[in-house]
């Protein structure tokens, strides 16, 4: 199994980019925002720790979100591949992911970091809101807390890859087609 990690901040089109991507390879495509939003309708447990927490723009903790990976992963050794959209979000996920990695051989392992300014972010994520459903896009209070959340736990998964020499640094302005275009040169043959 190979995967593709999409980082990147809030607004930076991780989600549709992971679609397109895993469309692209043949892969999976994995949300845990999505994941986790499904759970709080349903009103599962998890749902019911998760919501707050997002509404409110924060993530959840480090154990829950390993323990959602992990659950797939080992569910579906025989997928070709999987596009993580939203995971990991922090160093300490990276550090536990590699763990996992090494666990269940994996071949491939690609980060791709999506950049965009942050005065378009907050367009964009003001923008979102017209057609979401999601509490964590309606005010800009909570939009920059987010990206400060951002800067602070999830840019440093972006270092960590790029450190460990597998990350690829998108440029995140243009349309979604020529964003994607930027992505598909960076992706490796699998």
């Amino acid at each position: 199994m190979h995967t593709v990690i999409i980082s990147g901040p809030p607004g930076s089109g991780k989600g549709t980019q992971a679609k397109m991507i895993a469309d692209h390879l043949g892969f999976v495509h994995i949300s845990t925002g999505d994941i986790l939003r499904q759970e709080i309708e349903a009103g599962t447990e998890l749902g019911k720790l998760a919501q707050a927490r997002i509404d409110d723009g924060n993530f959840v903790p480090d154990n829950i979100a390993m323990e959602m990976i992990n659950g797939f992963i080992r569910n579906n050794k025989h997928l070709k591949g999987m596009v993580l959209d939203g995971f990991p979000r922090t160093k300490a996920q990276c550090i536990a992911f590699d763990d996992l990695i090494d666990k269940v051989e994996i071949e491939s392992n690609l980060c791709i970091s999506i950049d965009v300014h942050e005065s378009e972010l907050k367009n964009r994520l003001l923008q979102r809101k017209e057609h979401s459903n999601r509490p964590d896009d309606y005010s800009l209070a909570i939009i920059e807390h987010r990206l400060n959340l951002y800067k602070e736990r999830t840019k440093p998964v972006t270092d960590y890859y790029l450190e460990k020499g597998n990350c690829k640094l998108v440029n995140g302005h243009g349309s979604v087609e020529t964003v994607f275009e930027g992505i598909k040169q960076r992706l490796p043959k699998y």
